[in-house]
């Protein structure tokens, strides 16, 4: 199987890239080929190699950002996934998508990555992700600043937080079950308060275009693909309690 990885160089993407590397260093017949910015690449511009398997991850994330520079957005997550949907027409195309599609008129990403799921194409799944987190997550998300110490309030969110591992599991679930395709939903199917994870941080009330609640439906993995979560974010924090107890009430004031 001959395997296209955009965005291989991002938070989840390395993290798959490093699973079908392990594969062919087992003898299995795969070839994996990466588009990613971080490699000088890009999908708007790239050659696009010849393969039998696209999954394709490579977008700007982010509710804020999204907000200041939407034109950016437009280009990579709506022109770029439909630059790539329709070279790969004959191919099968895992497409990342995001919980934020359930409300899209909330923000400009939640709107591009709504649109980029109405590019038609027979044979594509869009994988709604959920929060996805572990010890080293993406820059500027909630867990990487958890982890430098760096958070300085916290929300009444409630979120449906999925680690990293059990993402690449539901990928590799979905590669692994070909004649599976549609829109759907990759989460735990469980939530967690924000405010009960460092209950001791100020609380921030204005936060505006992002959702107040996300839950994944997980039955529709679990019918086609027999994959469930694994992890629970309750017993990552336990492993990280040192973490978690630096946001303590000795050194912020609660508002």
């Amino acid at each position: 199987m001959k395997i296209l990885i955009t965005g291989h160089k991002g938070f989840i993407g390395t993290r798959l890239w490093e699973r079908f590397s392990a594969k062919i260093k087992n003898g299995e017949n795969i070839t994996i080929h990466g588009i990613d910015l971080k490699t000088g690449s890009d999908i708007l511009h790239a050659n696009l190699p010849e393969v039998d398997l696209v999954i394709h991850l490579a977008a700007l994330a982010g509710v804020r950002e999204s907000v200041k520079n939407p034109k950016a957005y437009w280009q990579t997550n709506v022109e770029g996934t439909k630059r790539i949907l329709e070279h790969y027409r004959k191919a099968r195309v895992l497409c990342a998508s995001s919980s934020s599609v359930h409300e899209p008129y909330l923000n400009p990403y939640a709107g591009t990555k709504y649109l980029a799921e109405q590019i038609p194409h027979g044979n594509v799944c869009h994988m709604r992700f959920h929060t996805v987190y572990n010890e080293s997550a993406r820059s500027g998300m909630f867990f990487d600043k958890l982890f430098d110490r760096a958070l300085k309030y916290i929300t009444k969110h409630e979120r449906d937080f999925i680690h990293l591992e059990d993402m690449c599991d539901a990928i590799e679930a979905l590669v692994n079950h070909p004649n599976v395709k549609g829109t759907f939903d990759i989460g735990t199917g469980r939530t967690i308060f924000m405010n009960d994870i460092c209950p001791d941080l100020p609380i921030r009330n204005n936060t505006p275009g992002e959702r107040q609640r996300t839950c994944a439906s997980v039955e529709f993995m679990k019918s086609k693909c027999g994959w469930t979560a694994k992890r629970k974010i309750e017993d990552f924090l336990k492993e990280h309690n040192e973490i978690v107890r630096y946001y303590n009430k000795e050194q912020f004031e609660v508002c």
